[in-house]
């Protein structure tokens, strides 16, 4: 652990670029190893690639001749033989933590890699400014999903007091955050921005009235202005994470800002997400990564989906070592995330499944506020009685997606043969 030191592993977060390398190459060929003789998965997925671990002697080795695994891909593995198809990688008694996320996907982790994935999320809010002396306001999902429970476990290994707050109750996190003097406040960038509008609401200036110092946040889409606004509005430091249930923490953004010093402990590449190409070094493309340390259920060249402006490759004065990752700028395909979710069509597909009635459907993003808008636009056959199928949908849906979409129901014909399945409308 850090102390009193800026840095939590200083060896690690400061090696040489050369060095790091290395570290990462050899930390990859012993995960592709392990994977190979004990996930059935992977096992079959490199042999159809043509590939064995120890053909993989360089980087350049490892990015031509590993092949990809993605959200969607899991997805159907999973499917296929519920609850982990093929994925698993160790006796089901080693399991110790299991989470859900929409699609629907498992996440299964034995103790050690929970431990490790602690770690490295500790790692990360360390990066960002946390201290002993802190305590945390944590508003995200403690239900099923990761992140609250990783999050406050990590918290707690930086050494800060946690508040769970979670999701909704805007009014009485304020109240709270007010009653302990709370110096952090961890969420969504919008949800954070709320409960600042809520502070107002309240008749409390969210700057002068409450004692936070610092907004870490993580998990939407984000504008340079946005993030100008909610610091403004706190009179605080706002300093972003980045990482996936798949992945865990792949990025941190320290006190210096620039960007999220990619985890040494995550090899990342950035790609085209037309040819799946690595782009040139720096340049805007979708992350992909490889974890070095999961046992349960190995994730390797990993496509997010997400699409980032690009790589910081200027040195940090903070004197860590890795390459910052610039903001994120979307998702590529149709799995957008909303309001820190990702919205599956499979997941809508098997709501729909029970309602002959209806037919085509469009998914359709919009940012009007401050808040991700869902709509999910559907064509019925006629004749229907709209009023009577709304209100169960719209909970069907609530339930698949944990996400309360507002619905459009139009005749059958309405959307365009053209149109995308997915229609995002948030401006970056």
């Amino acid at each position: 652990m850090a102390g009193k030191n800026k840095y939590w592993s200083k060896e690690l977060e400061t090696m040489p670029h050369e060095r790091l390398k290395e570290h990462q190459l050899d930390r990859a060929k012993k995960q592709l190893k392990y994977a190979y003789k004990n996930s059935p998965y992977y096992k079959k997925s490199f042999n159809e690639a043509g590939v064995k671990p120890e053909d993989i002697k360089s980087f350049e080795d490892y990015q031509k001749g590993i092949p990809f695994i993605s959200k969607p891909k899991i997805m159907e593995i999973q499917a296929q033989n519920p609850p982990l198809g093929d994925l698993l990688a160790v006796d089901p008694v080693e399991l110790s933590q299991m989470f859900y996320a929409p699609g629907p996907i498992i996440y299964p982790f034995t103790q050690e890699d929970w431990v490790c994935v602690v770690e490295g999320a500790a790692r990360a809010l360390f990066t960002m400014g946390a201290r002993k002396d802190d305590i945390v306001d944590c508003t995200v999902n403690y239900n099923w999903v990761i992140a609250g429970k990783l999050l406050d476990e990590a918290m707690k290994r930086a050494g800060t007091a946690v508040i769970p707050g979670g999701v909704g109750m805007t009014r009485t996190h304020i109240e709270v955050m007010k009653l302990t003097n709370c110096t952090i406040l961890f969420g969504f960038p919008t949800f954070c921005q709320q409960l600042a509008e809520t502070a107002r609401e309240m008749g409390l200036d969210p700057d002068k009235d409450l004692s936070v110092r610092l907004v870490q946040v993580f998990g939407e889409v984000r504008t340079e202005a946005g993030k100008k606004a909610l610091g403004e509005a706190f009179g605080a430091k706002v300093r972003e994470l980045y990482g996936t249930a798949d992945l865990g923490i792949v990025a941190a953004e320290c006190p210096e800002g620039g960007g999220m010093h990619l985890d040494p402990d995550v090899l990342v590449e950035i790609l085209d997400p037309q040819t799946g190409q690595p782009v040139t070094w720096g340049e805007s493309g979708e992350i992909c990564g490889c974890d070095f340390s999961r046992k349960a259920m190995p994730i390797i060249r990993y496509r997010t989906g997400d699409i980032t402006e690009g790589l910081n490759l200027e040195p940090c004065s903070c004197g860590r070592t890795t390459p910052r990752l610039k903001r994120i700028l979307g998702r590529v395909g149709d799995i957008p995330r909303i309001k820190g979710m990702f919205i599956s069509p499979r997941q809508i597909d098997n709501v729909l499944d029970n309602y002959p009635e209806l037919g085509k459907y469009q998914i359709i993003v919009e940012r009007p506020k401050l808040r991700d808008e869902l709509t999910i636009k559907i064509e019925y056959k006629e004749p229907l009685n709209l009023e009577g199928i709304k209100e169960r949908l719209v909970n069907d849906l609530k339930v698949a997606i944990r996400v309360t979409p507002q619905l459009e129901l139009v005749k059958k014909g309405t959307i365009p043969e053209d149109a995308p399945l997915v229609d995002d409308r948030r401006k970056v």
